[in-house]
């Protein structure tokens, strides 16, 4: 297709924001279940925080919730970047759940012959 400047312009301003926004949203996306998986290899939320999860999943609400009204008022299709807002939302609420979860559970049991877990603390320093 050979299209002069003047009219390749406007299409460009219209997919790429789109396709810019779908990457972002591709990267995070591929992060937050690699992160869940491995919080439930170990079974513990260890570095992690529920508080900035829960953050994030309000973030993605509401970009989802923006395109949802901006289709419906202008009468318009659905962009495509919507799926990847909902498919976050969800992963992202799926690890909020799992952290919760994980945080509940209680300690595992040391391993017979591992020492005991004060023996893993450093000593207190003195005077302090």
């Amino acid at each position: 297709m050979n299209l002069p400047a003047t009219e390749f312009a406007p299409a460009l301003s219209v997919w790429l924001p789109q396709l810019l926004e779908g990457s972002m949203l591709l990267s995070f996306g591929i992060a937050w279940p690699l992160t869940t998986l491995k919080m439930l290899r170990s079974g513990r939320p260890e570095g992690k925080s529920l508080g900035f999860t829960l953050i994030i999943w309000c973030g993605y609400l509401c970009g989802l919730s923006a395109k949802l009204i901006v289709a419906a008022t202008q009468h318009s299709a659905l962009p495509p970047v919507v799926w990847l807002y909902l498919l976050n939302s969800v992963t992202v609420g799926t690890h909020a759940w799992i952290y919760r979860r994980c945080e509940l559970r209680p300690a595992p049991a040391p391993r017979a012959g591992s020492p005991p877990l004060a023996a893993h603390r450093p000593a207190p320093r003195p005077g302090g």
